[in-house]
C-alpha cells in the first residue's frame, strides 16, 4: 500500500457490519496518522460530519433494515453542503444491480467498490481519488464558495498548467458560464466538446442554451440524440421532459421520465416530477402508484415531507372510485397508515386538517359514512382554529378538497380568505423573511463553534450558505473574511481563499462602515498584509 500522502488525511467509516468495519478501520489506521472516527449507525453520520470535516468517508450501502442507506447518506451530505468536494466519498456495497448503481452515479460518489473486494483495489481506486482531489482542489474550494468568476480562474490556471483533467476543468467552466449567462462562451465549449468521448456534458449544454433561446425543436432533437446514443444517462431524460413541458406536450413529458424511472426507480426529485404529471394528465392510477413509492423511498432520506402523504391521498381519492370496494378499502387503510405516521413525524397544522378532510373522502367513497363526517367535523374545527396561521397557497388547496366533500359554504369562505391572504401577503413575506432570519442566524453560529474547534473551511461554509440570505451584511462579510484568512494561513497558503479573501477586502473597503466595522476591517487588511509579505 501506498503511504506518505495518507499521513494527515482524517478517515471516517461507516458500516453497520462488524467485521467489514473492522477491516476497514484497520486498513484506515494503516495510512494516516490521525485519529479515524467510525460508527455503525446511519443516524450519527450528518452530524459526524457537521462537527468535523474529512477527507475520506468508506461508506456502506446497506446500514441495516429501517435505516437511511448509504446513497440516502450521501445525498443528505451533499445536499446540506456537510462535506466539501475536497472529502473522498467511496461507496461499498454489495449490491450490484443497475437500479442501485444508476442511482449511486447519480449522487455522485468519488468511486464505489462491490463486495467482495481487496484492500489492494481499495488502495488504488483511493489514490486515484485522492490524486484528483489535490490536483483539482483549487476549482472544488471555489465551487464551494459559490463564486462562478473565481471557479472560472482556477479553471484557466489549471488549464494553462496542462492539467490532467483538462475535460471536467472545461465542463466546470462552461457551467459556470451558463450561470453568469455568459452563453455564447458556454456554447463554444460546449461545441467542442459535443463529440469528444464521455462529454455528454456538452450536449446537455448545448440543449440547454437551445432552451434558453426558445429554440424547443432544436433542444429536443438534442436530448433525444443524446437518449438514442446514451441510453443510461439520465439527465437527458430529465432535459427532454423539461422541453415537452415547454412546448405543453405534458404526456410526452410523463412518458420520457417513465422511461427514466425504468431504468432508475430510485430517483425520489424524478418519481415526484413524474407523479405530478401523471395527476395532472389524469393518470390517476400511475400517479397513485407513484406517489406511493415517493412516500416509501423517502421515508430515511432528506425527502420525507408532510406533502408526500398529502400528495398520496389526493391521488388516491382520484383513483379509488375506479376501483373494486374490497380494493379500495385497502388503498384506503394504507393512506390512513401514511397519514398516522406523518403526524406522528411532523407537526404541521395544514397537514392534520388536509389528513382529516382527505380521510373523509376516501371514507364516504368507501362507504364509511360514520368515519367521513367524524372527520370532517375534526378538519373544519381544526381549519377554524387555525386558519389566520396558514398561507394562502394551503388555504386554496383545503378549498378544493371541502369542494370534493361538497362543503361549498366553507370552501367558499375559505377561498376568499386566500384571496385576501394573496392581496396583503405581508404576513407571508414576513415570514419568508423570519424564515431566512433564522437559517442565516443558524448558520452564522454553527460557524462560530467550528472557528473555535479550528474548522475554517467548515465555518466558511456555514458563512457563505448565510451570505446567500443576506448579500449585503457588513457582519457576515468580516466573519467571512476572517475565517479566510484563517484558513489561509493555518492550510499551507491555500490560494483559493486567498483570492477570495482579496475580493472581499476590495468589497469592503469601498462599503460605508460604521466605526466599529471599520476598525475590524483595518485589523484584517493589516493581517491580510502581513500574509501576503
Amino acid at each position: 500500500m501506498t503511504g506518505l500522502h495518507y499521513k494527515n488525511l482524517r478517515f471516517l467509516i461507516v458500516d453497520n457490519i462488524k467485521p467489514s468495519h473492522d477491516i476497514l478501520k484497520q486498513f484506515a489506521l494503516r495510512l494516516t496518522d490521525q485519529q479515524v472516527d467510525s460508527t455503525h449507525y446511519a443516524q450519527d453520520v450528518s452530524a459526524i460530519c457537521q462537527e468535523k470535516q474529512y477527507d475520506v468517508i468508506l461508506l456502506g450501502y446497506d446500514l441495516g433494515d429501517r435505516q437511511k442507506n448509504g446513497q440516502q447518506i450521501l445525498e443528505e451530505l451533499r445536499v446540506n453542503n456537510y462535506i466539501s468536494r475536497h472529502c473522498v466519498v467511496i461507496l461499498i456495497t454489495a449490491e450490484v444491480s443497475q437500479a442501485m448503481v444508476l442511482a449511486a452515479l447519480e449522487h455522485k460518489p468519488d468511486d464505489y467498490l462491490c463486495k467482495p473486494y481487496s484492500l489492494n483495489e481499495l488502495d488504488k481506486r483511493l489514490s486515484k481519488c485522492l490524486r484528483k482531489k489535490q490536483l483539482m482542489s483549487p476549482i472544488y474550494q471555489a465551487l464551494d464558495l459559490g463564486d462562478p468568476n473565481l471557479v472560472i480562474e482556477f479553471c484557466d490556471k489549471a488549464l494553462a498548467n496542462n492539467t490532467p483533467y483538462a475535460t471536467e476543468c472545461q465542463g466546470i467552466k462552461s457551467r459556470q458560464l451558463f450561470e453568469l449567462k455568459q452563453f455564447n462562451k458556454a456554447k463554444k465549449i460546449y461545441t467542442e466538446f459535443q463529440s469528444a468521448a464521455n462529454c455528454q456534458w456538452a450536449n446537455i449544454g448545448l440543449g440547454k442554451v437551445a432552451l434558453h433561446e426558445n429554440k424547443l425543436i432544436n433542444a429536443e432533437q438534442i436530448f433525444k440524440n443524446l437518449i438514442k446514443k446514451y441510453p443510461m444517462y439520465l439527465s437527458s431524460y430529465d432535459w427532454l421532459a423539461i422541453t415537452y413541458q415547454e412546448q405543453l406536450n405534458f404526456l410526452f413529458a410523463e412518458e420520457v421520465l417513465e422511461q427514466a424511472l425504468n431504468l432508475s426507480p430510485r430517483s425520489i426529485i424524478r418519481l415526484k416530477k413524474y407523479a405530478k404529471l401523471c395527476l395532472n394528465n389524469h393518470h390517476f392510477d400511475k400517479a397513485t402508484f407513484a406517489y406511493d413509492q415517493t412516500y416509501k423511498l423517502a421515508n430515511n432520506s432528506i425527502h420525507h415531507a408532510p406533502e408526500n402523504a398529502i400528495m398520496f391521498a389526493k391521488a388516491l381519492v382520484e383513483y379509488t372510485p375506479s376501483l373494486a370496494l374490497s380494493d379500495a378499502k385497502k388503498w384506503k387503510t394504507k393512506a390512513c397508515g401514511y397519514f398516522q405516521q406523518s403526524n406522528r413525524d411532523f407537526r404541521d397544522i395544514d397537514l392534520k386538517i388536509q389528513s382529516h378532510l382527505l380521510s373523509a373522502c376516501l371514507h364516504e367513497i368507501t362507504r364509511d359514512t360514520a368515519l367521513a363526517k367524524e372527520n370532517i367535523v375534526q378538519g373544519e374545527k381544526l381549519l377554524a382554529k387555525e386558519q389566520a396561521n396558514l398561507s394562502a397557497e394551503t388555504l386554496k388547496d383545503i378549498s378544493n378538497t371541502l369542494i370534493k366533500l361538497n362543503r361549498h359554504g366553507p370552501a367558499s369562505q375559505i377561498l376568499i380568505a386566500s384571496q385576501n391572504a394573496t392581496s396583503t401577503q405581508t404576513s407571508e413575506q414576513d415570514e419568508s423573511s423570519s424564515h431566512a432570519r433564522r437559517k442565516a442566524q443558524e448558520a452564522i453560529e454553527k460557524s462560530q463553534l467550528l472557528y473555535e474547534k479550528q474548522e475554517y473551511s467548515l465555518a466558511i461554509n456555514k458563512l457563505v450558505e448565510a451570505q446567500k440570505l443576506y448579500p449585503k451584511h457588513i457582519g457576515i462579510k468580516l466573519n467571512l473574511l476572517q475565517a479566510l484568512l484563517l484558513s489561509y494561513e493555518d492550510d499551507n497558503k491555500n490560494l483559493v481563499h486567498y483570492s477570495s479573501a482579496t475580493k472581499l477586502i476590495k468589497d469592503l473597503s469601498n462599503a460605508d462602515l460604521n466605526n466599529s466595522d471599520d476598525n475590524r476591517l483595518k485589523k484584517m487588511q493589516k493581517k491580510y498584509m502581513q500574509l501576503t509579505n
